[in-house]
């Protein structure tokens, strides 16, 4: 409140003119409201709380459902063979042999069978692999046929045998291979867990 400065009439303050005797007036309150309050605010604190509150329970419902147990499992593991045929199998288990062998200073050769019977590696059946090699230390087969286990399963390799000649031993590795099913190709499935044996006897 205020008065008008020439007839001293009280105003509210938001009058342009006075109404006594219409002097202008300064106006101080430019809401023009004769009751002088603003309409009080909105909380946004309940809505906050509202939301954080639905946003718990979502979780909570999720976290029991399916998709929390998709969650909580992660991804499906890569099949390490996933893109390994079965005759690149082969190749792969002969190539690595070579290398281990190349490393400690020995040769080998290769004998592919199938019944007994000389065969081929690009054979769609089983095989079995003879490699003949002579080892400055009969100890180092097993770095050298260690890296190639995994590929058996995949190769159809049911048994590979390394015979010595140095030492005049023959260490026998076998696989058991999986029954065949509807599902699989050509190429053959991602491996499962196999027994594997070594078995070690004089040469004949």
């Amino acid at each position: 409140m205020h008065k008008c400065p020439t007839c001293k009439v009280p105003l509210h303050g938001w009058e342009e003119n006075c109404p006594s005797c219409g002097t202008k007036q300064v106006v101080r309150d430019s809401k023009r409201s004769y009751g002088g309050q603003q309409a009080p605010g909105v909380n946004v604190m309940p809505f906050v709380i509202g939301f954080f509150v639905i946003g718990i329970g979502a979780m909570i419902a999720m976290n029991s459902s399916w998709i929390g147990e998709v969650m909580r499992r992660g991804p499906e593991p890569q099949d390490p063979l996933g893109g390994v045929n079965q005759i690149q199998a082969r190749q792969i288990i002969e190539q690595k042999i070579t290398e281990g062998l190349t490393a400690v200073g020995a040769k080998a050769k290769f004998s592919w069978t199938v019944g007994g019977q000389p065969g081929d590696i690009n054979s769609p059946a089983p095989i079995e692999l003879t490699v003949d090699t002579s080892l400055a230390d009969r100890n180092s087969r097993t770095q050298i046929i260690d890296p190639i286990k995994d590929y058996m399963e995949r190769a159809k390799i049911p048994t590979l045998t390394m015979n010595d000649a140095k030492s005049h031993s023959t260490w026998t590795y076998t696989c058991q291979l999986r029954s065949p099913s509807p599902e699989d190709n050509s190429d053959g499935l991602p491996s499962q867990p196999q027994g594997e044996g070594e078995a070690q006897a004089p040469a004949q």
